[in-house]
């Protein structure tokens, strides 16, 4: 049967890739180096391929189609952020049968065969597989656009993806590619749940999960944890009871960096000889209040001109580099209403967000063009 000789969970901040001045640099090298630490784990594993579970920030799908689990099923891959790329072959018969064992469970899993993919890809591409020949299995995880799978529907998934792949003879790794607490985008950017990081943290380190499993999306949303989705995918592969072990963890103002390292297991860390540390509350301490998702809604209709102009300052080089070259011509040709003109002229994107811009969208168009304009000088 297949085995999983290597499985981590990693970040993918698009920072990591565009390191940007004004971040703190002593923190994405930190991050980076742990990546790259368990890039060499898996290189001394030697798996015939690897698992990729990741998400989809309005990259791949856009809203013409919103699928909740995505397999990508063609040769090769390619993996993209402004300027970077990756391409790497796809194990695509392994992949097949994982679709066609899933789907044999009565698991709905759409399948992609020329899906781009976008950074949530492309930093464990660059960060752990660097030139590795490896061929992967890319697999995405809807977390920002709801109604999103539960905690427990991703963990179930995982299970599902073992058992399809019980018959097979391969090694396989896993990278779980997916933040901690992080609010791209909305007016707590700057504020994430670090408490409930540790308490993560602590859980992971005791093979604890059932408190995180027992969570809705709503919750996720609460805390800015709706990555944990692509963890959650891990466990059900892994069985749901292996601890993880912590390679690094960074708090940025606006971000938790964390990589965990599950397989293979690796030793606990030596006590400091002053007893055992005393136990994080649930969940960091937090208390959960929200009845519908706050910080990623369900985007409306009525939203899409807007989200589209700034999904394609995104993707598109010649309309990122129009409006860096003259903001206001290009607002003025956009056919968008007077209020998200002045919030497309105006900086930051709280009041794009405010007017039905997906926070994604808002916060990444911003970083790109404020990146270009850096790298001009």
């Amino acid at each position: 049967m297949a085995e999983i000789v290597a499985a981590a969970a990693a970040v993918h901040a698009p920072q990591l890739l565009s390191r940007p001045p004004y971040e703190e640099m002593d923190k994405l090298d930190n991050s980076t180096d742990a990546l790259h630490a368990f890039g060499q784990v898996l290189k001394d594993a030697r798996p015939d391929a690897v698992l990729v579970v990741g998400i989809d920030h309005l990259e791949t799908f856009w809203l013409e189609a919103v699928p909740t689990f995505t397999l990508v099923i063609s040769e090769e891959c390619e993996a993209a952020y402004t300027q970077w790329r990756r391409r790497k072959k796809v194990h695509t018969s392994l992949a097949v049968d994982l679709l066609k064992g899933v789907v044999a469970q009565d698991f709905d899993l759409t399948y992609s065969q020329e899906a781009e993919l976008g950074h949530a890809f492309l930093t464990p591409f660059e960060h752990i597989l660097g030139d590795s020949e490896i061929p992967v299995i890319p697999l995405l995880v809807n977390t920002y656009l709801p109604p999103v799978p539960s905690p427990r529907r991703c963990f179930a998934l995982g299970k599902a993806i073992a058992r399809a792949l019980a018959d097979r003879p391969e090694r396989i790794a896993v990278i779980a590619s997916g933040g901690m607490s992080h609010f791209p985008g909305t007016a707590r950017y700057t504020a994430p749940n670090y408490a409930f990081d540790k308490w993560l943290i602590q859980e992971t380190a005791a093979g604890r999960y059932e408190d995180l499993l027992g969570l809705t999306g709503v919750n996720l949303d609460e805390v800015g944890e709706s990555e944990l989705l692509t963890w959650c995918v891990l466990l059900g592969m892994t069985g749901g009871e292996l601890p993880g072990s912590l390679l690094s963890y960074q708090e940025l103002s606006h971000h938790g960096h964390g990589v965990i390292q599950f397989v293979p297991p690796l030793a606990p860390a030596a006590g400091t000889g002053a007893g055992q540390p005393e136990l994080l509350p649930r969940y960091g301490g937090h208390e959960f209040t929200q009845d519908d998702y706050v910080y990623y809604r369900f985007p409306e209709p009525s939203s899409l001109p807007l989200n589209r102009f700034l999904r394609q300052i995104i993707t598109r080089a010649d309309a990122r580099s129009a409006f860096v070259k003259d903001r206001d011509a290009a607002i003025a040709g956009s056919g968008l209403s007077e209020a998200e003109r002045e919030a497309l002229a105006a900086d930051g994107f709280d009041r794009l967000v405010e007017l039905g811009a997906h926070p994604l969208l808002a916060l990444s168009a911003w970083q790109v063009v404020k990146n270009q304009l850096s790298a001009a000088g």
